[in-house]
């Protein structure tokens, strides 16, 4: 008796679990009813607040997953007549859940778009957006969080946020356009990733890949609250872009609305500053030889304003640390600051916001005033060592800068070759030319040092002194700077020796009477107790009002006119003996300077006979 009691117990349970088991394999299939597949759209249409529209009625799945297949579907906005749709999508694949469905409601768990097409045409500060819905729940969710945000911005009340469950949505080959003029201007394509939003009031995150200005990139984001970011409010945000043109970073505080806001750690880098501006179709010119650029730090501010601390900037190889603060509420974007170099390469820096000068025997290259109007540059710059072309500095204090078309870069102080410098150059639009001003002044450098630093191989001064050139010119290429130029050029040089002149050579090669060229009396050194020159120029030309070599018993002195853009010579000399008081005491040997800077050539000029030493009639 007992043992039948025992077997009909078993038997009543396996049956309770036959009978369970059925149930629940059968709910999918007592969900799929007709109800729910009209409810499918109307969801759609709820949560989005966009008009659903359906090529043809929903396909249901109960195996393996309870799910819905939707094909060539369409969200359009409400009342908007002949528009086209903000979102379409070869096929949208939904997996719901089925005990919902027993409940004749909807609940989406996962949506895959294939294909999908996305149209946006609102812009914001930040980024466009898609038209407004006008309603639908994701709608209604974020109304709800900005009324939070508008109560306390600060602290909001997190936990009034609305807590509807949203899910994963996941996306395959689709493309963002932004509608203008009627047409669809692709921006994004071959977009697939996924969305991850669990609830409303849960953090999400994206992670996408896809191409843009026909490069490949990734973007990973996430944000600890998503509604509160797309009602207007703040919230942690992490970002990052992966491109071969350039990568980028931000961890951080956000907002993206009207007045946004930024304040977190953020880094930027590219292999190519050039290749990187190009991509980004920002309109701003970098110069020709930019390479390896790196930029990072603490930002603040907004998209219009931004702020760096603690910036740590890499240029082609010259770290710097300092402030930056980059702006775009003008005509042009602005970049201000101070940046304190270890190293600085200053032509490479130069090159990345304005026209780069070569060497002097290539200068060639335009100067674009459509460069400098594209960017607004206002750099306070130092380094313990620089480098300008063939230069060495040391302790440089510079600034750069570039406003309404005008270029300007200004060393205020350095050291170099045992003595100070001080140089600029400023560009200005004027006309169909640019008025183009040069400055350079040393004092106590070591004229010879620097000589051959320039390139120079013959008649090298070993001694210090103090030079001057202030040069005013108009052209947009820089030989016309030069043969228009006007200004002056001074030096003053103190005792030493010039080497590349054998002064009892050169008298005695001049009283044969015969053209010499003055290489052929390059062996040796011409001692002098000093030097002073002295040049007006005028339309290129350098005329020489004083170049004086002071020696021992003798000075040395040169006249004439020397064509800046030009190598031909006119000048005339004479080297006369003098006292003590530097007073002539006899006849001065005299001669002509003629061919060019590289290969000059000495003509002798006759002495002129004394009348009291001619015959008598």
């Amino acid at each position: 008796m007992q043992g039948q009691v025992v077997r009909r117990t078993i038997i009543g349970l396996a049956a309770l679990i036959v009978a369970g088991i059925g149930l629940v394999l059968a709910l999918p299939w007592i969900a799929s009813t007709q109800l729910v597949r009209d409810r499918i759209a109307y969801e759609l249409s709820a949560w989005s607040g966009y008009r659903v529209q359906l090529s043809q009625a929903p396909r249901i799945d109960v195996w393996p997953t309870f799910s819905a297949h939707l094909s060539n579907i369409a969200l359009y906005e409400w009342g908007a007549q002949g528009s086209r749709p903000v979102l379409e999508a070869e096929r949208i694949d939904i997996d719901l859940s089925a005990l919902a469905a027993l409940r004749g409601d909807v609940v989406f768990s996962r949506i895959a778009l294939e294909h999908p097409l996305l149209r946006l045409t609102k812009a914001t500060p930040v980024f466009d957006m898609p038209p407004s819905p006008g309603g639908g729940r994701m709608s209604r969710a974020i109304d709800t969080a900005g009324e939070i945000v508008a109560a306390n911005a600060v602290e909001p009340e997190l936990s009034d946020l609305p807590s509807d469950p949203f899910g994963q949505v996941t996306f395959n080959d689709g493309r963002v356009a932004v509608v203008d003029g009627g047409e669809d201007q692709v921006i994004l394509s071959g977009l697939t990733g996924q969305i991850n939003w669990p609830a409303l009031d849960r953090p999400a995150t994206l992670a996408a890949a896809g191409v843009w200005r026909s490069e490949a990139i990734r973007v990973e984001a996430s944000s600890a609250e998503p509604l509160l970011l797309l009602a207007g409010g703040t919230s942690q945000v992490r970002l990052s872009l992966d491109a071969a043109p350039a990568k980028a970073r931000f961890e951080g505080a956000a907002n993206l609305s009207t007045n946004s806001f930024f304040d977190g750690q953020a880094s930027f880098e590219t292999p190519s500053l050039r290749r990187a501006l190009e991509w980004s179709r920002t309109d701003i010119a970098a110069g020709q030889t930019i390479g390896a650029a790196k930029l990072s730090g603490r930002i603040t501010g907004s998209a219009e304003r931004l702020r760096i601390e603690e910036a740590a900037l890499d240029l082609a190889g010259s770290p710097g640390t300092g402030v930056l603060e980059l702006s775009t509420d003008g005509a042009a974007p602005t970049i201000g600051g101070s940046i304190a170099f270890e190293q600085l390469n200053v032509g490479t820096f130069l090159a990345a916001f304005t026209p780069q000068v070569d060497r002097v025997d290539e200068a060639a290259d335009l100067i674009d005033e459509n460069a400098a109007r594209q960017l607004n540059l206002d750099l306070r710059l130092s380094a313990t060592q620089a480098q300008l072309g063939n230069f060495a500095l040391a302790e440089l204090a510079a600034t750069a800068q570039l406003k309404d078309g005008s270029a300007a870069f200004d060393i205020s102080d350095a050291t170099a070759f045992g003595g100070t410098i001080q140089a600029g150059i400023r560009i200005e639009p004027a006309g169909g030319a640019n008025a183009v001003e040069l400055r350079l002044l040393a004092s106590e450098i070591d004229v010879g040092a620097m000589t051959l630093e320039a390139g120079g191989k013959r008649f090298v001064p070993q001694t210090r002194g103090n030079f001057s050139a202030i040069l005013r010119g108009k052209g947009n290429d820089w030989n016309s700077v030069i043969s228009t130029s006007e200004g002056t050029l001074t030096a003053n040089f103190g005792p030493g020796d010039i080497v590349g002149i054998d002064a009892n050579a050169f008298l005695a090669r001049t009283a044969e009477g015969q053209l010499f060229p003055l290489s052929s009396v390059a062996e040796g050194a011409l001692p002098m107790r000093g030097l002073q020159f002295s040049a007006a120029v005028g339309r290129g030309l350098a005329r020489i009002d004083t170049a004086t070599v002071s020696m021992e018993g003798r000075r040395a002195s040169l006249t004439g006119i020397v064509p800046l853009a030009g190598r031909a010579l006119a000048l005339s000399g004479e080297v006369a003996p003098v006292d003590g008081q530097g007073e002539v005491t006899g006849e001065a040997v005299k001669f002509f300077v003629g061919g060019g800077w590289d290969e000059p050539f000495i003509s002798p000029v006759p002495s002129t006979p004394d009348v009291r030493d001619a015959p008598e009639l």
